[in-house]
């Protein structure tokens, strides 16, 4: 199948962000005096659906409205300053991402990320200009499997979604190509669990980076 657009979740699928992420909530806790600490394995755990279920996910039997307004004014501002401390691409994928985009595919992110973080982390450990647009969670607005940055993104750059791959790494990415009527890839070096059930419903399960370069063989 040629795709002229692929897009790509950010968390567990360009950017192993996870490090940072543990290391800012783990802060948050402790600065509000929560006697709670996550290992990298249960860090996972919170990761998919925006910043705000994050925290919500962290306080566990804390969650209080109280709890999460304190714990949402130290995470925020550790996790901004905290995101490019380890963050990087995983091995292989600015390679290959590069050759789809000289392939002429078009390269978008679609994240849970608030939007202004996203467009940081992407614009620091990638090469300017491969992403066509990089658009992550604006306050207020739907957060995925919501198609709406989806939407967007083929409204405003004319895309025919029958020609458009959505490529993640969590049952929130696979619901959000359904939601908006994509095809869907899951690539397993990700966040997500990955197990049969959820593979098989998938259009294509990647399992290494340059195993994308499939999409770019055939144009």
């Amino acid at each position: 199948m040629n795709y002229q657009a692929l897009i790509f979740d950010l968390d567990g699928t360009i950017l192993d962000t996870l490090g940072d992420i543990r290391l800012a909530i783990n802060d948050a806790l402790k600065a509000i005096e929560i006697p709670l600490e996550y290992s990298l394995v249960k860090t996972k755990s919170l990761v998919g659906d925006g910043a705000e279920a994050l925290m919500h996910r962290a306080l566990g039997d804390f969650d209080t409205p109280e709890n999460f307004v304190r714990l949402k004014k130290e995470y925020m501002p550790r996790y901004e300053a905290y995101q490019t401390r380890h963050t990087k691409p995983f091995n292989g994928l600015p390679v290959v991402l590069k050759y789809l985009q000289n392939k002429g595919i078009s390269l978008f992110v679609c994240t849970n990320k608030p939007d202004e973080l996203a467009k940081e982390i992407v614009g620091k450990c990638y090469e300017e200009g491969l992403f066509k647009e990089i658009h992550g969670h604006i306050e207020g607005s739907p957060v995925k499997p919501d198609p709406i940055i989806v939407t967007y993104f083929i409204n405003k750059y004319g895309l025919d979604p029958k020609s458009c791959l959505f490529v993640g790494d969590s049952v929130t990415d696979l619901l959000t190509a359904k939601n908006a009527s994509l095809p869907a890839a899951i690539v397993t070096w990700g966040y997500g669990y990955y197990k049969e059930a959820f593979l098989n419903e998938a259009d294509y399960v990647i399992d290494k980076p340059k195993e994308l370069a499939r999409f770019g063989d055939s144009l």
